[in-house]
């Protein structure tokens, strides 16, 4: 028997060993295993199946197999031993981004950015938001279109807007970027009006992506109100602009409405180039007065505000607008970042070259780099460390147990996909949607049936 047992250790030391040298290497991802290697340490596991070293590296091999069920189980067993790991909980986030659970993986990167890590580990960790971001956008557009006959049975709220891209219809092609560049200015002015609730622009532009509409579709009654009720929107700000021979630019808008098509309120203006803000404020006043809609004064003085006064900073914003939502974050924090060097005050273009510089360097760091900038190349220790990220000894209380679920019956409407108040893509998820809670945990059974939450709300010690 000895001589038996004898290659199948030889097997596990060997498998034991790669991930000791990834470990020494400064906290990269483990070298890939082969079947063998893998079927050795889950052997290993199942002697001794509360080891959170050995279980870490277990999930940390399944994450890099992309089999993020077992790494999150694997996963359960280290932070259940050891809350305070944030190697671990690093891995916990990428292993919610891969079974795309995006509010839990965004509830862990939270946690660990609470916990005030370093200027570049906080970068990586920002960065890791705004790509999760970008990537939950995209899965519930997805989720949205193919739930579209049970989503148009609900009447969408008539105070939420929308605010399309502008179509542009001229033939000077570098003002082209200014369709998103516009639809910003509008949710921007329009989030100001209290009584209104305003989609995110880049939520509507994913949705149009997924949707793969013509650019010459878009200023269609028809197409507006679809799009309104898919994202929950009862009006939807559809408009259009070109260079005409008298006045140089024109902006012309419309508000139509979801549940019929029909246009609820018109909106133009004309001026030169140079005045394209002053065009902008005057349809967007317009619209809002034939919506029938009082400002109040401190309204009316935000709404006013520039974002900019250079219109070559504001078309460079605009151009990195383009480049964000299709996931170029390089070209997008060029873009932003020459728009800040034309006007260091212009703080959108500002925060969206911070945001895309730090996906950019978040999208090029492995996994495993990304998990040793945070924990480091071992383990947390196994007592809970004080403060955001650790404490209570609860197993996975910090990292995940205050994750508010998106399952059955919730709107996806009421939850913000940036995380601010404005209305999210409208995709009720079905029934059979797992539990968050009870995945996390590893307590769900195999024939057990969401019909509701229990959310107990415990205040910290």
């Amino acid at each position: 028997m000895p001589d038996l047992l004898r290659p199948r250790r030889l097997v596990w030391i060997a498998a034991a060993s790669l991930f000791v040298s990834a470990a020494c290497a400064g906290g990269s991802a483990p070298a890939a295993l082969t079947p063998a290697d893998l079927q050795a340490l889950e052997a290993q596991r199942a002697q001794h199946p509360d080891d959170p070293a050995l279980n870490l590296k277990l999930a940390e091999a399944y994450y890099a197999a992309n089999r993020f069920a077992d790494a999150r189980r694997a996963l359960h067993v280290v932070l259940t031993a050891q809350p305070a790991n944030e190697r671990a909980q690093t891995y916990l986030g990428l292993t919610y981004e891969g079974l795309q659970q995006f509010d839990s993986a965004r509830t862990v990167y939270t946690r660990l950015l609470a916990s005030k890590p370093s200027g570049d580990t906080r970068r990586l960790l920002s960065g890791r938001v705004a790509i999760l971001t970008h990537k939950e956008l995209q899965y519930r557009a997805r989720q949205a279109i193919a739930r579209e006959s049970l989503l148009t049975r609900t009447p969408p709220d008539p105070n939420t807007v929308a605010v399309m891209p502008f179509r542009y219809t001229g033939a000077d092609t570098s003002l082209r970027p200014l369709e998103r560049g516009l639809a910003a200015l509008v949710v921007t002015d329009l989030s100001h009006v209290r009584r209104l609730r305003i989609v995110e622009r880049d939520q509507i532009q994913a949705l149009l992506d997924e949707m793969k509409l013509a650019a010459t579709s878009r200023v269609d009654p028809g197409t507006g109100a679809r799009s309104g009720r898919l994202i929950g929107a009862g009006q939807v700000v559809q408009g259009q602009f070109t260079e005409v021979p008298t006045a140089n630019f024109r902006v012309d808008a419309t508000v139509v409405r979801a549940t019929d098509a029909q246009v609820a309120a018109t909106g133009s203006g004309s001026d030169r180039l140079q005045a394209l803000f002053d065009i902008e404020k005057q349809v967007v006043f317009q619209l809002l007065d034939r919506l029938n809609i009082t400002l109040s004064p401190g309204e009316r003085t935000a709404i006013s505000e520039r974002p900019t006064r250079d219109i070559q900073a504001f078309l460079l914003y605009s151009r990195g607008l383009e480049a964000q939502d299709r996931g170029d974050f390089g070209a997008a924090a060029q873009s932003f970042q020459q728009a800040t060097q034309r006007d260091p005050g212009f703080s959108a273009a500002q925060q969206g070259m911070q945001t895309n510089q730090a996906a950019q360097t978040a999208s090029g760091t492995s996994g495993g780099d990304l998990a040793g900038a945070v924990g480091g190349g071992g383990g947390g220790g196994g007592a809970p460390a004080p403060g955001p990220g650790g404490g209570g000894g609860a197993a996975l209380g910090n990292a995940i147990n205050n994750v508010v679920p998106t399952g059955a019956g919730q709107s996806l409407a009421q939850t913000s996909i940036s995380g601010s108040s404005q209305t999210g893509i409208n995709a009720t998820l079905p029934p059979t949607d797992p539990n968050r809670v009870c995945e996390a945990t590893a307590t769900c059974g195999t024939t057990a049936g969401l019909i509701g939450y229990l959310i107990l709300i415990i205040p910290r010690p």
